[in-house]
Order: structure tokens, then C-alpha cells, then sequence
């Protein structure tokens, strides 16, 4: 194991604390205006991808279950349904579930089991539609390009 240069690394120190006086003012104020505000978005997602698995999981157990996501006050919430009546709405709401699903449109609920009811998707990763043809591998194709 190799040693480190002690002269290096005080050389290093001071580099660093010249920079965190610099700029540590300037840091504090991104993270002041930005950071947190992304940090409470993650876990908000984190928590509505959570009540959305757990809606799913309580679907699948009922005859005929779905999972219909409202947004109440500005915030998801996933009503658990059998059928047409709700069962339960994650993450839990104070108003009536009835009242909370009376003008809502049950034709758009998910189905676990159905195609895209309980798969989460993540964000940015499509899969090709059928415009995209059958998928070739790079170095085969047609024999008058060999």
C-alpha cells in the first residue's frame, strides 16, 4: 500500500477549504432554492408509487377490483374498487370514499392483471410501437451488405 504525500494532501486541504469559502455561501443559497424543493418531490413520488403498489396488491384480491387514481386537494390517492363500489383509498382520505368517487369516470380505472394495471413503467423508457418494425441485429441484415 502506497503511502500518501502528506505535502499533497495539506496542498489539497487548502484547496478545498479556499473553495467551500468561495463558494459555500453560493452552494447554501442553490440548495436553499432548489434542493429541498426537489428532495420533498422524490418523496412525494416515492410515496404515491408506494400507495399505488399497495392499491394494486388490495385490487388484486377482489372479485372484479380496479384501482382509480383521483387527485383530492391536489394530491394522488389511488380508490381501491370492486366492481363499482370503493373499497379503500390509499393513502387514506377523510372524505367519504362515495362522495370521493361520485363524479369521477370508472371507465378509466386499472385492472392488476391487464395491460399496464400493474406494471409500473419507468419514466423515459418506451418500448417501440409497432411502426418500429422487427428488430434486427446490427450485423446481420440483407446478404449485399456482407
Amino acid at each position: 500500500m502506497v503511502k500518501p504525500d502528506p505535502k499533497k494532501a495539506a496542498k489539497l486541504a487548502a484547496a478545498a477549504a479556499t473553495l467551500a469559502v468561495k463558494y459555500g455561501p453560493q452552494a447554501k443559497i442553490a440548495w436553499d432554492k432548489g434542493g429541498r424543493q426537489a428532495s420533498t418531490a422524490t418523496v412525494r413520488r416515492a410515496q404515491s408509487l408506494r400507495a399505488r403498489r399497495r392499491a394494486l396488491a388490495h385490487a388484486d384480491g377482489l372479485v372484479d377490483g380496479g384501482v382509480l387514481r383521483l387527485a383530492p386537494k391536489g394530491e394522488t390517492t389511488y380508490v381501491v374498487l370492486s366492481g363499482t363500489t370503493p373499497v379503500a383509498a390509499y393513502p387514506p382520505v377523510e372524505v367519504p370514499l362515495t362522495t370521493l368517487v361520485e363524479h369521477a369516470d370508472l371507465s378509466k380505472k386499472l385492472v392488476p392483471g391487464e395491460e399496464g394495471g400493474s406494471r409500473l413503467r419507468m419514466p423515459g423508457r418506451r418500448s417501440p410501437g409497432p411502426e418500429a418494425g422487427p428488430a434486427v441485429h446490427p450485423l446481420e441484415g440483407p446478404d449485399d451488405l456482407r
